[in-house]
């Protein structure tokens, strides 16, 4: 990293803090769930139950999106670096239009290409990426959504649940109820 640009080792870093952020908190979720599980004790009141049960759904819920949205990030990545090499390919191609050069060797098919066909091929490439790179992204953050909402409700209706009877103690402690 030393011979790159300081906002590259910034992006970087801000990219392995938000991937290790989003395994801490893929962990975390089966971790909790795991616990509330085990620990959970039912019959004191149907309403505590119910938020027990719907808080290890979301927490189940959430788990599995996270799972998915892990699972599916690198083909999201290969296809945006895909598109970057292909827009990176037309620029230089337009470098070498503008500096007057009309056509390049091809090392793959070992001939010569016109400069104008092989950015039309590059352009052509990137519009077939492009939808797809979108529908790809769409439901990565449709999943990521779904994880961290998931773990929010989760978490809520547990402690919920774990709180409700005590509450009512201290409420009736204190006359309110």
């Amino acid at each position: 990293m030393s011979g790159d640009s300081p906002k590259s080792v910034e992006r970087a870093i801000a990219q392995q803090t938000q991937e290790k952020f989003r395994l801490y908190l893929l962990s975390l979720v089966f971790t909790l769930l795991a616990l509330s599980v085990q620990t959970a004790k039912f019959g004191t009141s149907s309403f505590a139950d119910g938020c027990e049960i719907v808080g290890w759904l979301s927490l189940l819920l959430s788990g599995f999106a996270g799972l998915s949205h892990l699972e599916w990030a690198p083909n999201v990545r290969v296809k945006l670096a895909t598109r970057s090499e292909f827009q990176e390919e037309i620029y230089k191609l337009k470098t070498l239009l503008l500096q007057g050069q009309k056509e390049l060797h091809v090392l793959d098919s070992d001939s010569r290409q016109a400069i104008p066909d092989r950015i039309q091929n590059r352009e052509n490439a990137v519009a077939i990426l492009d939808p797809h790179i979108a529908s790809l992204e769409r439901w990565s953050n449709v999943k990521y959504d779904l994880h961290k909402y998931g773990f929010a409700l989760g978490i809520t209706l547990v402690a919920l649940s774990r709180a409700f009877e005590p509450a009512l103690v201290v409420l009736r402690a204190v006359h309110i109820l």
